[in-house]
């Protein structure tokens, strides 16, 4: 099997890299500030560009700007900045930062889209035919459909690659299976037998008993379908060969688990000495880890890995403030830096710029989403708290309220300072009054803090990119596959050896 497409060059990685370094450093102290000290330590003035400033001073100037941002996706975007359009600071911002995300002026042509990579694959593609929505949420749906039909066009391609390789010999290993959405459905649409293995017992458990509801549906999802005559599906009904196919295995798959003796164990009848490797949304350091496993076991002949919760993940050059050791127990390490060049320049992003990195720019726009009103709350209380005397950082974490005066309770409950702070209601409700611009003027600056979202999220893929080339590994790609509204984590790492 052959590419239809060069993949880039790993010189061309490293400058993207470079360049959106160079760009996110000076940046870094605004991108990981907190929003918890927004009104005590004058953020506005310390981080907004002056520029920004000098347009945006009243309230009507804010919401006039939320409109902006929510607006730079639409097609007339560009020709209100060419025409004069209001706001030239804010849309220039807007418009500079958009250049370091992939698909920008300085990011470009490192991801593939989802059918470019298809494409490219040829005869080895696979489609999805089977309509099946039940036990899904919409978004849940979208991306099983998707990644499914990729999974699968890679073991194609494994097989048509490997010595002496079919289709039969390979089996998929579901890293962080959960539920089973996805292993579930390569096994049932795409016949390829999957082992779904997690750490966690109750994730094993629902999967099993999801796959047992499932079988009920797979009649009337072929018949809608109109799959009657295809001989897989007609197998699979006469047959109820789901069990055959998926199973589950709740443990931990570390550099020294023999994978093929795990296969033995849970497919006794098969003889797989080939794997591929795949994860939905693998948390924290299990993305990175699985990318290690795929380059370190020779069994492993392909990998599609799509990570998420960022924030989760290790850096090997900064401590995180609140770090909790054991959320990431079972996958030790670092996962940021991996690729070695960025370890040699001891690059770290901090865990607020990580916890950025996961949100979605694109479903903000698309729904015009305003910042959560708890966002003011809580820099407003911790002007309460300063003036009570109370200068320790709290965690106040989520919670529910009904406005700030019952934020402020419920707060000061939680953190056990009911002695220390005393305050009556209606100094709340003149606080929040007093502050009620600041209120307004927060939630535009969360917009602009998020523009960094996508550019943080870049250099953490292109890091991931960069360590399978320095492995040796050419055939590897950053692909997107999802619709960025509907599943904002949309970026996979696909490798073949």
């Amino acid at each position: 099997m052959r590419f239809r497409f060069k993949p880039p060059k790993m010189e061309r990685i490293k400058q993207q890299v470079d360049t959106i370094v160079r760009f996110l450093q000076p940046n870094l102290p605004f991108v990981n500030c907190h929003m918890v000290d927004y009104l005590t330590e004058q953020h506005w003035k310390r981080f907004v560009p002056v520029a920004m400033q000098c347009e945006l001073r009243t309230v009507s100037d804010y919401l006039q700007a939320k409109d902006i941002f929510w607006g730079q996706f639409e097609p007339s975007f560009d020709g209100e900045e060419r025409n004069g359009g209001c706001f030239p600071a804010v849309r220039e911002f807007i418009k500079n930062t958009r250049q370091f995300r992939l698909g920008g002026a300085e990011a470009r042509g490192t991801a593939l889209t989802l059918d470019e990579f298809m494409d490219a694959l040829s005869d080895c593609r696979r489609e999805t035919r089977l309509k099946m929505t039940e036990l899904m949420n919409v978004k849940k749906c979208h991306e099983v459909e998707v990644a499914a039909a990729v999974v699968a066009s890679l073991c194609n391609g494994m097989a048509a690659t490997q010595p002496d390789t079919s289709l039969e010999d390979i089996l998929v290993i579901d890293a962080g299976d959960g539920k089973g959405y996805l292993s579930s459905r390569i096994a049932l649409e795409h016949g390829i037998k999957v082992l779904g293995v997690d750490c966690n017992e109750e994730n094993t458990s629902n999967a099993e008993k999801r796959r047992e509801r499932l079988k009920t549906k797979i009649p009337k999802a072929v018949q809608k379908s109109n799959l009657e005559e295809d001989e897989h599906f007609t197998n699979l009904l006469q047959q109820g060969s789901l069990d055959t196919l998926y199973r589950t295995a709740t443990q931990l798959i570390d550099f020294n688990t023999n994978l093929i003796k795990l296969a033995q164990e849970y497919f006794p009848g098969g003889h797989h000495s080939t794997f591929c490797l795949c994860g939905l949304h693998t948390c924290g350091n299990l993305g990175p880890n699985c990318l290690r496993l795929f380059h370190e076991n020779p069994t492993i002949k392909g990998i599609c890995n799509v990570g998420c919760c960022y924030h989760l993940m290790q850096e090997q050059f900064v401590v995180d403030e609140f770090y909790n050791p054991t959320k990431v127990s079972d996958n030790p390490g670092y996962g940021f830096p991996m690729s070695k060049y960025l370890q040699g320049k001891s690059f770290h992003l901090g865990r607020n710029a990580r916890n950025l990195a996961a949100e979605s720019i694109e479903r903000a726009c698309t729904n015009r989403e305003n910042p959560s009103d708890k966002l003011g709350y809580r820099a407003l209380l911790q002007v309460v708290l300063l003036e009570c005397g109370e200068k320790k950082s709290h965690q106040v974490g989520r919670l529910k309220c009904d406005g700030f005066v019952d934020y402020v309770r419920r707060s000061v409950r939680r953190l056990g300072l009911e002695q220390r702070v005393t305050i009556t209601d209606d100094s709340l409700q003149e606080l929040e009054e007093r502050f009620s611009a600041e209120l307004e003027q927060l939630k535009v600056f969360y917009l602009i803090r998020q523009q960094f979202a996508p550019v943080v999220e870049t250099l953490i893929l292109l890091d991931r990119l960069l360590y399978l080339r320095e492995c040796g590994h050419d055939r590897s790609f950053l692909v997107q596959l999802f619709e960025p509204v509907v599943s904002p984590r949309c970026y996979a790492l696909i490798a073949l050896k």
